[in-house]
């Protein structure tokens, strides 16, 4: 889903390790970019195998300038995070649903990360609404990247009520 947003990393220079389940999508998204910025990690974010796949990746590459995190596992997020804690700053923009903005946990991370949210709601359309796109969802994210500050919200939360079903 954020397939645009580790496309647009690679094209800026980044060096993009991205998290994925399917090979094949993975090999895809490396063609798309480049052997040379993109650098795909398989793994399953509830599978402990994570983190030491990512440990490998920062011995690899150093540590990371960005973390982008679309996960609702907050303790994975925490201990990447601390995997990462070094002298230098690094930004963790954290990508959260709509609930989140009205309910959420708080996550502990280093002092040297700064964390900013992008909350994804919905488009309201005549009278139905419904979810963003990946297209809408990555132009956000992307947004945030380039601007920085606290977060933002892409779509619109409110009225609670008239979110899709």
């Amino acid at each position: 889903m954020l397939r645009d947003v580790s496309l647009y990393l690679a094209k800026h220079n980044y060096a993009v390790s991205v998290v994925g389940r399917t090979t094949a999508k993975l090999k895809r998204l490396v063609e798309e970019g480049s052997p040379n910025t993109m650098f795909p990690i398989k793994a399953d974010y509830n599978k402990d195998s994570i983190l030491e796949k990512v440990e490998e990746a920062i011995e690899q590459r150093g540590v990371f300038d960005l973390i982008i995190s679309w996960t609702p596992n907050y303790p994975l997020v925490e201990r990447i995070c601390f995997m990462n804690e070094n002298e230098n700053l690094f930004r963790l923009i954290h990508i959260k649903g709509s609930r989140r903005y009205f309910h959420d946990e708080l996550i502990d991370i280093p002092l040297n990360c700064i964390r900013e949210i992008v909350y994804l709601g919905f488009i309201q359309e005549e009278n139905t609404s419904r979810w963003l796109m990946h297209e809408e969802i990555s132009r956000g994210v992307i947004g945030q990247i380039e601007a920085g500050g606290v977060g933002r919200i892409v779509g619109q939360l409110h009225p609670y009520d008239s979110r899709p079903e």
